[in-house]
């Protein structure tokens, strides 16, 4: 149990942080949602209950912080280990590759290591320089806000199945002023996109978890919106679809990249035939596909 007179004892910044943490490590939360340690989760919950940048110079964390202060963040870090509500959802502010992004449970928390992936500028897989780019499952819109931030002369079509995460998105290219640049739309995949649409990278995060995994994970994952999870009855029926449809909106040099996840056997198992290009970032599997191999494996897909 939480003690509000333990912390009322605490009086600096970085004192409730190492509180804090302390306070996680005796506790059974998950890490995954933006951090994957307990000090990074303190720092992050107290900076932003604070609304502070994690930019903030390190003079500042010996700070006093008043009485109101620290019964605000007593309660979020009540809700955190008690209820085991993400950081992010308590606070309405998730920090991805170096961005400020608002959330709420209308989004899946960013966290995608295509971010790594796009930060990196796809590691030299790319030859020439993207304009023109299909964000696949955008959610808060992190993905294509990223990539307008490394290439400042793309445009990004953001394309998500919910109106309500579509609603956040457009809050987060509102707030970096790229609504000239980024182009919701609300679609389930490909559904209401022109034939003749043609991008030079598709960029995917879609949903991988089947019905039967859902149940099994730690309970911080249960406050994200199932769309944003839930693939169906089998874990690649989403990716199955993306494979299948893409080289139809792909230009003539054009990549599709896919997160799956730890559903890497599962696919190659599926598409024993394909030479998929893999990326191992993290702990999670990313693969893309050119145009050229969707185009030659056009017509296995149709027969799996």
């Amino acid at each position: 149990m939480l003690s509000k007179i333990e912390i009322k004892e605490l009086y600096s910044i970085l004192d409730i942080i190492r509180w804090t943490a302390s306070k996680l490590n005796n506790s059974n939360v998950y890490y995954g949602h933006g951090t994957n340690n307990s000090w990074d989760e303190a720092f992050y919950l107290v900076f932003s209950s604070l609304n502070l940048s994690i930019n903030t110079p390190k003079e500042v964390y010996h700070a006093r912080l008043t009485p109101k202060e620290k019964d605000y963040i007593f309660n979020l870090i009540d809700l955190r280990i008690n209820k085991r509500i993400p950081v992010p959802y308590l606070t309405n502010i998730a920090w991805y590759y170096g961005l400020e992004l608002f959330v709420n449970r209308n989004v899946i928390i960013p966290r995608s290591p295509i971010g790594k992936l796009i930060v990196d500028r796809f590691s030299n897989i790319l030859k020439f320089t993207p304009k023109y780019m299909l964000d696949m499952c955008t959610g808060s819109g992190c993905l294509a806000i990223l990539m307008t931030n490394i290439y400042k002369n793309i445009l990004v079509d953001a394309i998500d199945i919910s109106y309500d995460a579509l609603d956040i998105a457009e809050i987060n290219i509102h707030n970096y002023n790229l609504d000239n640049k980024i182009t919701p739309i609300c679609s389930d995949l490909f559904q209401v996109l022109l034939p003749n649409s043609q991008y030079d990278l598709i960029i995917a995060n879609p949903p991988y978890i089947s019905k039967k995994e859902i149940s099994n994970l730690p309970k911080e994952f249960h406050y994200e919106p199932v769309i944003s999870l839930l693939s169906g009855n089998s874990s690649l029926r989403i990716i199955k679809k993306i494979i299948s449809c893409s080289s139809k909106y792909l230009c003539r040099n054009g990549l599709l990249f896919c997160e799956i996840g730890i559903n890497k056997r599962k696919l190659i198992k599926q598409y024993p035939k394909i030479l998929f290009n893999w990326i191992k970032i993290y702990d999670s599997n990313i693969f893309y596909l050119t145009k050229k191999q969707l185009l030659y494996y056009k017509d296995y897909f149709k027969t799996i």
